[in-house]
């Protein structure tokens, strides 16, 4: 990562950079996938944010750099529970990492993904988890790289 980026933990007062970040993160899907996300999509609103905030296992973490949020981090650490076939497991699941486009390539992503990467143990988890969709190529590059691998893959037949 280059200097001048400063990782930390999320706080109520980065709601605006934080909504601001998810909108952009949001258009891209919706313009990859027209035909699944909904052309007005819902507002990622403040009482979502503050409910990460207040979960007992948040990963909440931003990236600054120029004296703004650039990048952002976000999900919970919870109990999945088991099934006939699966046995409950306590995992981290990343819901939204994004990067504005000018501060991409520099490793910003990878540093946060450490950071929740980390928390998740001390924590207790055993896997970090994330969905990423076909098109979205680059973010797959960037979870590879990290290390992480196909845990399943989801088929789709539109009608």
């Amino acid at each position: 990562m280059t200097g001048g980026v400063t990782v930390r933990r999320a706080e109520p007062e980065d709601y605006a950079a934080v909504r601001a970040l998810n909108a952009m993160d949001f258009r891209h899907h919706q313009q990859a996938r027209p035909d699944y996300f909904q052309a007005d999509g819902v507002d990622y609103r403040q009482e979502q944010f503050t409910r990460l905030l207040a979960h007992p296992a948040p990963i909440a973490w931003v990236a600054e750099a120029e004296g703004r949020v650039v990048s952002l981090c976000l999900g919970t650490v919870k109990l999945v529970e088991g099934t006939a076939l699966r046995r409950p497991r306590r995992v981290a699941v990343v819901e939204d990492l994004a990067t504005l486009p000018e501060f991409r390539g520099r490793g910003i992503a990878s540093a946060l993904l450490e950071r929740a990467r980390r928390q998740a143990a001390e924590l207790g988890a055993e896997a970090l988890e994330l969905c990423v969709w076909g098109f979205n190529q680059n973010a797959r590059r960037l979870y590879e790289d990290f290390g992480m691998t196909v845990q399943y893959t989801r088929m789709e037949l539109k009608l």
